[in-house]
């Protein structure tokens, strides 16, 4: 008789626990549709928002459908101004930082990581502080900079940011290698490979996730500058968020913000498409790089 109260009550543990499960996993699911959905409703309500006319744009109080859709705004936002050369404007300015980037940032993040030389220390604590300073706060004294050199609108400015090499990325790429092991590196050298060799024959090519996740922080992060475009560039050589701001403007100055939104929707699928297909590379990088095991 004990025997069966005891697997009685052995059961009814084991039920309880998988219902506390259950509930549990339910209100996890709950959070982030909740979450989900907070964050959708501005991509719908612009979604929306650009199929309206512009007299239901100011229209009191707002609707959130319009009452006809005006699809003729997407062909007005690629029509109105040259959208297509200016893509290809912002295309080619994230691939001229982002190329010779990630070669620049992979460099000084293998050198952190695997070279033991005196002062290393300090100096990658310079590169930690550096990550701090929003580039914001040294653009005017780049752009005194960059005019006395004659650069100003065009890409080499850039380029040269490419070169010097971004401290995140360099710090991403100096964690990522810190988990090569160090008997790796030490057969490569037997064998008679230089630093190089080993950077470039065994180490990157083991290194898809972070560089995947440093190609796309580092390509987003040009396509969706505005402050640097502003700048530095102008006329055509300008990118394709300037001429957007600037573009979509009428007689008196008046906005034409269905275009302009309907622009931003065109503007925002390239990133769409790049974060989906690279998201998984994207969050392994992430995770080898602050010590996590994915």
């Amino acid at each position: 008789m004990s025997i069966m109260n005891t697997n009685s009550d052995t059961i009814n543990l084991r039920s309880h626990d998988a219902y506390r499960r259950d509930v549990w996993k339910t209100l996890q699911y709950v959070v982030l549709i909740a979450v989900s959905v907070l964050f959708l409703i501005p991509l719908f309500w612009l979604i929306l928002s650009s199929l309206k006319t512009q007299t239901e744009m100011v229209t009191f109080p707002p609707k959130f459908l319009p009452e006809i859709p005006q699809f003729q705004n997407y062909l007005l936002a690629v029509t109105k101004i040259d959208y297509l050369r200016y893509l290809l404007n912002t295309v080619e300015l994230g691939l001229i930082y982002t190329v010779p980037g990630i070669m620049s940032a992979a460099l000084f993040g293998y050198a952190f990581a695997r070279f033991h030389a005196p002062g290393k220390n300090f100096l990658f604590n310079i590169v930690l502080v550096l990550i701090m300073i929003p580039p914001v706060a040294v653009m005017i004294p780049e752009y005194a900079f960059f005019a006395r050199l004659r650069l100003i609108n065009t890409y080499y400015i850039w380029l040269l940011w490419g070169i010097g090499g971004n401290p995140l990325y360099i710090y991403l790429f100096k964690q990522f290698f810190s988990y090569f092991p160090k008997e790796l590196e030490d057969a490569a050298l037997l064998d008679g490979c230089s630093q190089l060799d080993i950077l470039f024959r065994i180490f990157l090519p083991l290194s898809k996730p972070i560089i995947v996740t440093v190609f796309l922080l580092s390509f987003l992060f040009v396509y969706g500058d505005f402050m640097g475009p502003v700048i530095f560039l102008s006329g055509n050589n300008t990118t394709l968020a300037v001429a957007m701001a600037n573009g979509y403007v009428i007689r008196n100055g008046i906005l034409l913000v269905p275009v302009l939104l309907a622009g931003i929707v065109i503007y925002l699928i390239p990133i769409i498409l790049i974060f989906t297909f690279g998201q998984k590379y994207y969050i392994q990088g992430l995770l080898s790089s602050s010590g996590v095991k994915g």
